[in-house]
Parts: structure tokens; C-alpha cells; sequence
């Protein structure tokens, strides 16, 4: 089996602030079961990494972001070759370094402009992935042109069981009929109230690492045999502690120090294996 048909729906995020893209390449050594990558933003190699190394190859594909709507007037390119593009970053909740709060009736405006990217009609279009509100989603695709709409539905979700984590993907699918790219996911405790965004205090986090690994074990085992799941990536490739906005340290894929641990090797491995 060559190495491209080795690979999966499985990816890996790595946050732009880093300065450097040089981590990423571990996640997809000859044996990886990872796929692709993303970053928040619009390339991997450029002036937005500025310490990566310049004779830097990564056998993965890479899907660019346009986090904000600001983003289209700031001066740096999409990475070339790219097959889908992942629209604004939770739009209804906007408190961190990569999202940025708009009203449904602003984004839909700014929406013209990143259909507007497409040079090719292989060249799809990811929905922007909201925090938990619902609402705002449908709103905003009420309101975007004929001809823009998303071919993909993104999806951030953090839960602490397997069981919800399935019923609200299945509640997305069944909602907006959209074929679902799961940008970010993890075991961590969060509650969604209308545009309220935060930790629960009634549902308690990881308690050990191998409830950790167990989940990881079930939701991209259920992902991989769902067929309209078409992409996933699991939130925690990082070596700065701040870029885990509160996510639960365990489900971390890379420790401070840039090594990969043992969580991470699962899921290189298939998460599921």
C-alpha cells in the first residue's frame, strides 16, 4: 500500500503563533495515518511563520482559514494548491487571538469576497465553524448569495462522552444536510447557551489520562466509519501551554518541549489502532 493510500480523515492543528511550521512535519513521518493540517490562518510557509525552516516539506495537505473577515484585506496569500478553503473561526463567540465576533449579517457580506477565491471549480468552500450557536449558523446561510454556498460544514465540538459527542454530530448533519469537516474536537467539558460560551461546572474534565486515550479510541473510530464525516482533526497540537485555551492538558499531542506523546502517537497511529 503506497503512502497516500495509507493516510485518512484524520489532520492536525497547529497554531500560527508558534512562529514556525517545522512541529507539524513530525505528525506525518511514512507511517502516519494523518492527512492534512491547518493552522487558523492562510499558509504554512510565508511571512506568518517567519522561524520555519526554509527547506521545510510536509507530506500532508494543508487547508487554508480565513479566521476574520479582516483577514481579506491583510496582505498575505493563500497557500497555493489548495482544494478547500475553511471560512471564519466561531464568528458567535470571538474572545481569543483567532476568532473574531460578527453578526450573521456581517459575515454573510465578507463571505462574498472568500467565495470570491475560488479560481477553480475542484476549489471548495468550508462554512465558518461556530462556537455553539446554532442559530447563528442558520442565520448566516439564509443570508449569504446564491452561488456561495458552503459545500462542507465545519464543526468544532468538546464534550466529555462518547455519547453526546455522537448525538450532537449527528444533530448537525441532520440540521444543515451539509457533508461535516470536525475542525476541532477533544475531551473537554464546555456548556452553550445561546451566545454563552464556557466550562460547565456541573460535568467534570478528564480524570486520567487513559479516559483520555479511550475517547480518542471511540469518536475517530465512529468518524472513520461515518461516511459523511469527511475530515477531523483532534485540538491539542501545541508546545505553548496559552494556545490550549483552557482545553484539558491531557489531550495533548505534543508536550512543551516540541516531543510528541504517547496521546499523540495513537492518534498518528489512527487514533483507534
Amino acid at each position: 500500500m503506497s503512502d497516500e493510500q495509507n493516510r485518512g480523515k484524520a489532520g492536525i492543528s497547529w497554531p500560527v503563533q508558534e512562529g514556525t511550521s517545522d512541529p507539524v512535519a513530525k505528525f506525518f513521518g511514512p507511517d502516519s495515518k494523518l492527512s492534512w493540517h491547518w493552522n487558523w490562518n492562510k499558509h504554512w510557509q510565508g511571512p506568518l511563520l517567519p522561524n520555519s525552516s526554509e527547506d521545510l516539506q510536509i507530506n500532508a495537505e494543508f487547508v487554508p482559514m480565513i479566521w476574520s473577515p479582516d483577514l481579506l484585506n491583510d496582505g498575505n496569500e493563500l497557500q497555493p494548491g489548495w482544494k478547500y478553503i475553511l471560512g471564519f473561526n466561531e464568528p458567535d463567540h470571538g474572545d481569543s487571538s483567532v476568532a473574531d465576533k460578527k453578526t450573521p449579517e456581517v459575515a454573510a457580506q465578507a463571505w462574498i469576497r472568500v467565495a470570491a477565491l475560488r479560481t477553480d471549480p475542484e476549489q471548495k468552500l468550508v462554512s465558518p465553524a461556530v462556537a455553539g450557536s446554532v442559530q447563528w449558523l442558520k442565520n448566516f446561510l439564509t443570508l449569504i448569495p446564491p452561488g456561495t454556498m458552503p459545500e462542507y460544514l465545519a464543526v468544532h465540538l468538546y464534550t466529555t462522552t462518547f455519547e453526546d459527542f455522537v448525538a450532537k454530530l449527528e444533530m448537525y448533519y441532520d440540521t444543515f444536510g451539509l457533508p461535516i469537516f470536525l475542525t476541532e474536537f477533544a475531551m473537554q467539558r464546555t456548556v452553550v447557551a445561546g451566545d454563552n460560551f464556557g466550562i460547565d461546572p456541573n460535568v467534570p474534565p478528564p480524570e486520567t489520562q487513559q479516559q483520555v486515550h479511550d475517547f480518542m479510541g471511540q469518536t475517530t473510530k465512529w468518524l472513520d466509519e461515518t461516511d459523511w464525516i469527511v475530515k477531523y482533526s483532534w485540538f491539542g497540537a501545541v508546545r505553548e501551554s496559552n494556545n490550549l485555551h483552557g482545553v484539558h492538558p491531557f489531550n495533548r499531542l505534543m508536550d512543551e518541549h516540541g516531543e510528541i506523546t504517547n496521546l499523540g502517537w495513537q492518534y498518528i497511529k489512527g487514533g483507534h489502532a
